[in-house]
């Protein structure tokens, strides 16, 4: 899987600048102790004693752009997730849809954005650090749950002054699913967190 994805990397970087309404990400991370709200104020980035990781690749389409003449876009997203369990059970596939807000920032010579989405995942089977915490917490789980993820990326071409790696971004992603106090399947308090590091190329 590893191999796959910086092979997968390699062919992003070669891709030609462009500033157009697609975009493809690829992502890994790890599961976190933390809670989401501990993740975005930056107080807390424990990893899950388990070590379960995932990895991703999305593709997302500009809706708008320049929301209102401010620097917001606004993306329709969709998302494939390989869950690797590390033997706790049998690894698994899951899938993310969701819309996102990207706030852009222009500064030193670069590009800095701020994205926030919201949605639904799905998982082929329930992530073990949501299972553990279901049976910890004596609350529900489900395989449908929403999905919201917070990320800060820059631009990679700006920063090295490469013009053809320009509109490639090296970020960071929290990944939440969660069941919004019982609005899904009466998930009260589980759900999960990923810590995650990826490119995404815009194109």
């Amino acid at each position: 899987m590893k191999k796959i994805i910086l092979s997968s990397l390699l062919v992003l970087s070669t891709l030609a600048s462009a500033d157009g309404d697609y975009s493809v990400r690829l992502s890994g991370g790890i599961a976190s102790a933390s809670n989401f709200d501990k993740l975005f104020t930056f107080q807390g980035f424990n990893t899950s004693p388990y070590d379960t990781k995932t990895y991703g690749v999305t593709g997302g389409y500009r809706i708008y752009k320049d929301i209102a003449g401010l620097p917001f876009d606004l993306y329709a997203n969709g998302g494939l997730n390989y869950y690797d369990e590390r033997g706790y059970q049998d690894n698994f596939f899951g899938a993310d849809v969701y819309a996102k807000v990207i706030y852009k920032l222009n500064a030193f010579s670069n590009e800095f954005r701020i994205g926030l989405a919201e949605g639904m995942s799905y998982v082929g089977s329930i992530p073990h650090v949501e299972m553990q915490e279901a049976i910890d917490r004596k609350d529900a789980h489900s395989n449908l749950l929403n999905y919201m993820e917070l990320t800060f990326d820059f631009d990679i071409g700006k920063l090295a002054r490469v013009k053809s790696m320009e509109n490639l971004y090296l970020g960071y992603l929290i990944k939440h699913r969660s069941g919004m106090y019982g609005v899904y399947n009466n998930v009260r308090d589980g759900g999960s967190n990923y810590n995650c590091a990826y490119i995404e190329k815009k194109f």
